[in-house]
Protein backbone atom coordinates (compact mmCIF):
# COMPACT_ATOMS: atom_id res chain seq x y z
CA UNK A 1 0.00 0.00 0.00
CA UNK A 2 1.04 3.45 -1.01
CA UNK A 3 1.30 6.92 0.70
CA UNK A 4 -0.60 9.50 -0.39
CA UNK A 5 2.11 11.40 -1.22
CA UNK A 6 3.62 8.09 -3.50
CA UNK A 7 0.31 8.19 -5.56
CA UNK A 8 -0.48 11.48 -6.33
CA UNK A 9 1.58 14.11 -8.31
CA UNK A 10 1.38 17.67 -7.02
CA UNK A 11 2.21 20.96 -9.14
CA UNK A 12 2.06 24.63 -7.84
CA UNK A 13 -0.07 26.13 -10.15
CA UNK A 14 -0.30 29.15 -9.26
CA UNK A 15 1.90 30.62 -6.33
CA UNK A 16 0.55 32.12 -3.69
CA UNK A 17 -0.20 35.90 -4.16
CA UNK A 18 -2.31 38.67 -3.61
CA UNK A 19 -5.29 38.93 -6.23
CA UNK A 20 -7.45 42.29 -6.27
CA UNK A 21 -11.20 42.11 -6.20
CA UNK A 22 -13.02 41.24 -9.40
CA UNK A 23 -9.62 40.44 -11.06
CA UNK A 24 -9.43 37.29 -13.04
CA UNK A 25 -6.69 34.63 -12.86
CA UNK A 26 -5.19 31.89 -14.34
CA UNK A 27 -3.15 28.98 -13.25
CA UNK A 28 -0.84 26.85 -15.51
CA UNK A 29 -2.25 24.67 -17.92
CA UNK A 30 -1.15 21.08 -16.86
CA UNK A 31 -0.47 18.01 -19.39
CA UNK A 32 -3.51 15.43 -18.34
CA UNK A 33 -2.24 12.53 -21.10
CA UNK A 34 -2.21 8.99 -19.22
CA UNK A 35 -3.77 10.98 -15.55
CA UNK A 36 -7.21 9.19 -14.38
CA UNK A 37 -8.67 12.32 -12.39
CA UNK A 38 -7.21 16.37 -11.81
CA UNK A 39 -7.90 18.00 -8.93
CA UNK A 40 -7.29 21.66 -8.30
CA UNK A 41 -7.22 23.45 -5.05
CA UNK A 42 -7.52 27.16 -4.67
CA UNK A 43 -6.77 28.19 -1.52
CA UNK A 44 -8.01 32.00 -0.80
CA UNK A 45 -7.17 33.91 2.42
CA UNK A 46 -10.45 35.13 4.11
CA UNK A 47 -12.86 36.75 1.64
CA UNK A 48 -15.31 38.55 4.01
CA UNK A 49 -18.84 37.18 5.04
CA UNK A 50 -20.67 36.02 1.92
CA UNK A 51 -18.13 37.21 -0.71
CA UNK A 52 -17.59 33.90 -3.39
CA UNK A 53 -15.34 33.21 -5.50
CA UNK A 54 -15.75 32.01 -9.17
CA UNK A 55 -13.57 28.92 -10.46
CA UNK A 56 -13.99 27.83 -14.05
CA UNK A 57 -12.33 24.75 -15.44
CA UNK A 58 -10.71 25.19 -18.77
CA UNK A 59 -9.26 22.54 -21.51
CA UNK A 60 -7.18 23.37 -24.33
CA UNK A 61 -5.19 21.50 -26.83
CA UNK A 62 -1.55 23.47 -26.38
CA UNK A 63 0.12 24.17 -22.67
CA UNK A 64 -0.03 27.60 -23.54
CA UNK A 65 -3.77 27.79 -23.11
CA UNK A 66 -4.44 29.39 -26.56
CA UNK A 67 -8.14 28.83 -27.81
CA UNK A 68 -8.90 27.37 -24.82
CA UNK A 69 -12.35 26.16 -23.55
CA UNK A 70 -14.69 26.52 -20.57
CA UNK A 71 -15.59 22.94 -19.30
CA UNK A 72 -17.27 23.78 -16.19
CA UNK A 73 -17.70 26.87 -13.43
CA UNK A 74 -18.46 26.88 -10.04
CA UNK A 75 -18.67 29.21 -7.41
CA UNK A 76 -17.85 28.77 -3.69
CA UNK A 77 -19.75 31.29 -1.07
CA UNK A 78 -17.19 32.46 2.28
CA UNK A 79 -20.35 32.12 4.21
CA UNK A 80 -18.58 33.24 7.65
CA UNK A 81 -15.43 35.41 5.98
CA UNK A 82 -13.74 34.93 9.14
CA UNK A 83 -11.21 31.98 8.16
CA UNK A 84 -9.17 30.95 4.49
CA UNK A 85 -11.28 28.91 2.43
CA UNK A 86 -10.18 25.93 -0.16
CA UNK A 87 -12.24 25.42 -3.34
CA UNK A 88 -11.31 22.16 -4.42
CA UNK A 89 -12.44 21.21 -8.48
CA UNK A 90 -11.65 17.66 -9.76
CA UNK A 91 -12.10 16.23 -13.04
CA UNK A 92 -11.62 12.73 -15.45
CA UNK A 93 -10.21 13.93 -18.41
CA UNK A 94 -11.86 13.07 -22.42
CA UNK A 95 -9.67 12.52 -24.97
CA UNK A 96 -13.08 14.40 -26.18
CA UNK A 97 -11.57 17.52 -24.82
CA UNK A 98 -8.25 19.49 -24.82
CA UNK A 99 -5.08 17.35 -23.20
CA UNK A 100 -4.35 20.22 -20.91
CA UNK A 101 -6.32 21.84 -17.82
CA UNK A 102 -6.18 24.99 -15.92
CA UNK A 103 -8.68 26.98 -13.66
CA UNK A 104 -9.34 30.55 -14.17
CA UNK A 105 -10.69 32.40 -11.21
CA UNK A 106 -12.11 35.20 -9.39
CA UNK A 107 -13.27 36.55 -6.46
CA UNK A 108 -15.73 39.24 -5.48
CA UNK A 109 -13.91 40.32 -1.88
CA UNK A 110 -13.62 43.86 -0.61
CA UNK A 111 -9.91 44.09 -0.67
CA UNK A 112 -7.16 42.17 -2.46
CA UNK A 113 -7.00 38.63 -0.51
CA UNK A 114 -4.32 36.01 -0.94
CA UNK A 115 -4.70 32.98 -3.42
CA UNK A 116 -2.69 30.33 -4.61
CA UNK A 117 -3.72 26.79 -6.71
CA UNK A 118 -2.20 22.90 -6.32
CA UNK A 119 -3.11 20.80 -8.94
CA UNK A 120 -2.98 16.80 -7.69
CA UNK A 121 -3.13 13.88 -10.31
CA UNK A 122 -2.83 10.49 -10.15
CA UNK A 123 -1.84 8.70 -13.01
CA UNK A 124 -3.63 5.87 -14.45
CA UNK A 125 -1.73 2.60 -14.65
CA UNK A 126 -1.99 0.40 -17.74
CA UNK A 127 0.58 -2.45 -18.13
CA UNK A 128 2.37 -3.26 -21.06
CA UNK A 129 0.99 -5.78 -23.66
CA UNK A 130 2.96 -8.86 -23.72
CA UNK A 131 5.99 -7.32 -22.18
CA UNK A 132 6.19 -4.19 -24.77
CA UNK A 133 6.20 -0.80 -23.56
CA UNK A 134 5.43 2.00 -26.04
CA UNK A 135 7.30 5.01 -25.10
CA UNK A 136 6.06 8.34 -26.88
Amino acid sequence: MNRINEELVFHTAFAPQSVEASTEKTSDYIDVSGVEEIVFLISVSPLGANKSLTVTLLSSDDSSGSEAEEVETATFTDTVGTAAQTAVVSYHPSALRGRYMAVKFQHDGAAAVVCGVIAAANTMYLPAANGWTLVV
